[in-house]
């Protein structure tokens, strides 16, 4: 990071001033020395421009060791998206930057921008990795970072159209009990999810409606797993232990039918000392397997959302 990277308008002046008012002090101490009367209480005078050079230069430094420090949070969260303690941490060290300071840095905006992204806020990285971008074109480490954002902002929005097709399923099925062809439908969204390249952050909301698909589909063990698991993150959830009651209660298969689609979702078994048999090849179409463990997303911390105006704060 460049030492003036971040740095405020008001501490370069204080810089310069600083710099013009040594070299004056320099050029007085050599003219009265080549005159022969050195005074020595002329050094003293030096602190001044030696502080008012060396204090921007100070906080420069240790905004950049802040920097530095989340830059190393952002990496831990990206290697274990589950860590709350790292993601907190993360959440705090960001809020205790110079928005200010930020602003003048491109370094710190993309780490920013970085870490909204680490978060699960691929919008506001969107907007914050622009305005590190626009302050320097050349960076290749924004560059990259935009490019990063950008894919994983395709996949957050992929997502979260699958969920929304989902939901139609549910309510449509709702009115058409037993639908096959609704089953189907929200039977293949859901391989659609599994099938993604990458795991997503998404909300709590989303992921209980992800829960009700799998449910419905037939696989309650697994619905069961992923509503515990926003349960884990917010115990107070209404639609999680709605979900909750609803699975216990046996309440879905009494409003959308018992039927299952003939694309089963099927969570992973042991594996067995001998492989089992080839199926027999049969005339019907083969009913298509998910992998429930493989349905990758993680969900956005419930603190996330402090910084989700970060960039329109600034």
């Amino acid at each position: 990071m460049n030492l003036l990277d971040g740095i405020q308008l008001y501490e370069l002046v204080l810089m310069i001033l600083g710099f013009i008012l040594g070299l004056v002090l320099i050029f007085v101490f050599l003219f009265m020395a080549l005159r022969g009367r050195t005074n020595l209480k002329l050094l003293y005078g030096f602190i001044a421009p030696i502080v008012m050079i060396g204090y921007p230069s100070i906080q420069s430094i240790s905004f950049s060791k802040d920097v530095i420090k989340i830059d190393k949070l952002v990496q831990k969260v990206n290697e274990n998206p589950s860590d709350t303690l790292a993601q907190r941490e993360l959440i705090e060290q960001i809020q205790t930057l110079p928005k200010s300071r930020c602003l003048n840095s491109t370094d710190a905006l993309t780490t920013i921008a970085d870490a909204q992204s680490a978060l699960g806020l691929y919008d506001s990285a969107k907007v914050t990795i622009q305005k590190a971008i626009e302050r320097n074109p050349d960076s290749e480490k924004a560059q990259q970072s935009k490019q990063d954002i950008q894919e994983k902002w395709k996949i957050q929005k992929d997502f979260e159209h699958r969920v929304d097709e989902i939901k139609l399923n549910i309510n449509d099925l709702e009115k058409k009990p037993n639908d096959a062809k609704l089953l189907d439908s929200i039977a293949t969204h859901l391989n659609v999810l599994k099938a993604m390249d990458a795991p997503v952050r998404v909300h709590q909301t989303q992921a209980v409606w992800v829960a009700k698909a799998v449910a419905i589909i037939g696989e309650r063990q697994a619905a069961e797993q992923i509503n515990n698991a926003v349960l884990r993150a917010n115990p107070k959830s209404e639609e999680a232990n709605e979900l909750k009651e609803d699975l216990k209660n046996k309440v879905l298969e009494k409003r959308f039918g018992t039927k299952r689609s003939k694309i089963k979702i099927l969570t992973p078994t042991k594996p067995t000392a001998k492989p089992s048999p080839s199926p027999p090849k049969v005339d019907a179409p083969a009913a298509v397997q998910v992998d429930i463990q493989s349905l990758k997303f993680q969900l956005v911390p419930k603190a996330a959302a402090e910084l989700k105006k970060w960039d329109k704060d600034n």
